[in-house]
């Protein structure tokens, strides 16, 4: 996994990196951080897996560069703010301000485990590899923005496009970790890219609108949201 580490103060981010270091190690984790102070400089690299973006920075503060990461990878990127400003920290938790989850700074090593624990357990890295022919595509769960299932095969609706599997709904559904949910019986949709949501309707973070007929949703998207702060 690739980490971005984003933060004005160097110092920062190289405790940071040895904290997700030792974090590694315990887990037996593939993790590499690269660092940055400044947005400018993150924003001219291809995808990280996941991203830490200081809240506050001079040149280019967090929601600006989680704005900017947001519109280049379609929104299809994992940020976690990192700051130690007490409003900030409650501006996030209640307005979601593209990002999500956040640590306060400075940050402790157990509240760092518990949050990239939370992001392995709700599939945020998951990868899967499916059948395409006689070949096999990889395909990163945090990628999909919904699932539409089409006669006897599914189109993963992407953050890059549609790409089509003949796989039956339900063995997709069991790939797929706690943030898919099943809105109606075609539509399987990724909880990190909905936009907003009403009684009968979905919209994603993508501008599709789905019709919404399973009346659990409100609940559990609330469970999500309430896991990720």
């Amino acid at each position: 996994m690739r980490i971005a580490l984003c933060d004005d103060e160097p110092r920062e981010t190289q405790k940071l990196e040895a904290m997700i270091g030792a974090y590694a190690f315990k887990r037996n984790y593939d993790m590499q951080c690269v660092r940055f102070t400044d947005g400018r400089e993150l924003l001219k690299q291809e995808k990280f897996d996941l991203y830490f973006l200081d809240f506050r920075m001079d040149s280019m503060d967090g929601i600006a560069v989680a704005k900017a990461l947001k519109e280049k990878f379609s929104h299809a990127v994992t940020i976690c703010y990192l700051t130690n400003y007490e409003a900030a920290a409650v501006q996030i938790i209640n307005h979601r301000i593209h990002a999500d989850g956040f640590l306060k700074k400075p940050v402790s090593p157990d509240e760092l485990e518990e949050k990239l624990d939370q992001f392995y357990g709700m599939s945020f890295f998951k990868r899967l590899e499916l059948r395409n022919g006689k070949r096999f595509d990889t395909v990163y769960t945090q990628d999909i923005l919904y699932v539409e299932a089409d006669n006897k095969q599914v189109k993963l609706h992407m953050s890059n496009g549609v790409k089509e599997y003949r796989y039956t709904m339900g063995e997709i559904e069991a790939m797929l970790g706690d943030r898919f949910f099943r809105i109606q019986r075609s539509f399987l949709i990724n909880f990190q890219h909905v936009a907003s949501y009403g009684a009968r309707t979905v919209t994603m973070k993508n501008g599709d609108v789905l019709s919404l007929k399973n009346k659990g949703f409100a609940d559990a998207f609330h469970n999500y949201m309430f896991l990720l702060n």
